[in-house]
């Protein structure tokens, strides 16, 4: 939870599927001590859906925390999961998309 984090509809929409998931969703402030528990880490938005972030750096103490040089299979599954509602080959169960014919 920040004032720096829009609440996009991308960002709505990966919380959501992660509950479907079976996922904990929460929406709070990290403590930096935390950051060394998460086995991935990403990023959100309307044309990545979900970009995976490799580390973070604290420039203040030279601390790196590394999450892995690929996508992990949370952000796999939350990707695939976005895009095949988008595309149809998934299951839209809350009503997102609507087919427009011309």
């Amino acid at each position: 939870k920040s004032s720096s984090i829009l609440p996009s509809i991308t960002n709505k929409s990966l919380m959501q599927i992660a509950e479907d998931l079976g996922m904990t969703v929460e929406r709070r402030p990290i403590p930096e001590e935390e950051l060394d528990t998460f086995e991935e880490a990403g990023a959100c938005g309307t044309a990545a859906v979900i970009s995976p972030i490799s580390h973070l750096d604290d420039m203040d103490t030279g601390k790196v925390y590394n999450f892995g040089d690929k996508p992990g299979p949370w952000s796999t599954k939350l990707y695939n999961t976005l895009r095949g509602i988008q595309y149809g080959t998934v299951e839209d169960k809350h009503g997102w998309t609507t087919v427009v014919i011309e």
